[in-house]
Order: C-alpha cells, then structure tokens, then sequence
C-alpha cells in the first residue's frame, strides 16, 4: 500500500511538473532609499498574485505551492535580482487580495538598477524600465522620459534620496485565479 502511495504521489508530483501555470500580480510597488555612504534599501510590494489559467485549466494549487517553495522559502527572486540582500520576505491578506513584499538592501545605487554619473554631484538619478518591458509605468514621483522622448527611463533629481515607481504588470484579470483562498488554508497549516 506505501509503494502504491508513494507512486501516485510521483505521479501527481511529475503531473504538477508539466502542467505549469503563471503567477502573476496586478502591479508592483517600488520604494527606494539611499543612504549617505550610498548604499541603500528598498522594498518591492507584489499586489494582488494570482495564478492565470494555463489553456484554460486553474492550476492555481501548483502555482500557489510554487510561490512558497520557490519565491518564499526559496531563492528564485535571489538568483534574478544578485544585487539586492534580502532582509524580509512576507506574504500577507489586504483587503481580500494576496500581496507579497520583498525587502532588501543594496551596496550601491547601481545594484538596485538606477545610474548615474557619480564623478559629478549635480547628476540626476535614472531608472530603466527596459529590463522590465512586461511592466508598464502607472506612477512615479520622478519623471517619466519616455513621455518626452520615447526612451524607458525615470529621472530624479540629484537631491532626492527616496525613488517611488508603480507598475502595471497584468490588467487582463479575467482567466485569473485569486490566491487568497488557498493563503488562508496555508496559514492555518
């Protein structure tokens, strides 16, 4: 009976292995802040994750089992953002929807994505939204260059010391699947 068990459990795992989802989230929250030796820390709200239909099958029980091996306990935003340390990562319910929130430290302003010219202390700080082209900018407290020149790039000021950025990254909620449901039953495990 436990080999019979265990195979079907190998069965389902390699099932699970092949129908693969997409964990999304409607938009993401940036704050940054540097500190006087230029070193800095940041945090990275993921509003509203869900899992999107994989042709047509909710597969939001593999996508959400992913999301605590992979993104909680494991290292996957880690390895696809080197730059940052990680001081914090948490998942949390608001207002019926599931939000996840990474925080994390940075040795230089260039680690966390921003340039500029630090021979010169009137250089303004720059952000390229390039690497992030499956996002779109809904609001910043800097300035938005590609309204006036087409390129993906936020620009601050020289003395600004926070950066703030809001994207949109899925808008199309309707083959989505809320993950809140299944966060409830994970936290009373």
């Amino acid at each position: 009976m436990r080999i019979r068990n265990k195979n079907l459990y190998l069965l389902s795992l390699g099932i699970i292995m092949l129908i693969s989802g997409c964990l999304t989230v409607e938009r993401k929250e940036y704050h940054f802040k540097i500190n006087p030796d230029g070193s800095g820390t940041g945090t990275i709200k993921f509003v509203n994750i869900v899992s999107v239909e994989d042709e047509e099958t909710d597969v939001s029980i593999q996508d959400f089992q992913a999301l605590i091996d992979d993104y909680l306990n494991g290292n996957v935003f880690e390895e696809q953002n080197p730059g940052y340390q990680i001081v914090e990562k948490r998942l949390y319910e608001q207002d019926g929807i599931l939000i996840g929130e990474i925080e994390f430290t940075f040795p230089n302003i260039e680690a966390a994505g921003f340039f500029r010219d630090n021979d010169c202390k009137c250089a303004s700080y720059y952000y390229y939204l390039g690497s992030s082209l499956s996002e779109t900018l809904i609001h910043t407290d800097g300035e938005n260059l590609f309204e006036k020149y087409e390129i993906p790039v936020i620009r601050w000021q020289s003395d600004n010391k926070e950066f703030n950025l809001v994207t949109m990254v899925q808008e199309d909620m309707e083959n989505a699947h809320n993950l809140v449901e299944l966060y409830r039953e994970w936290k009373k495990e």
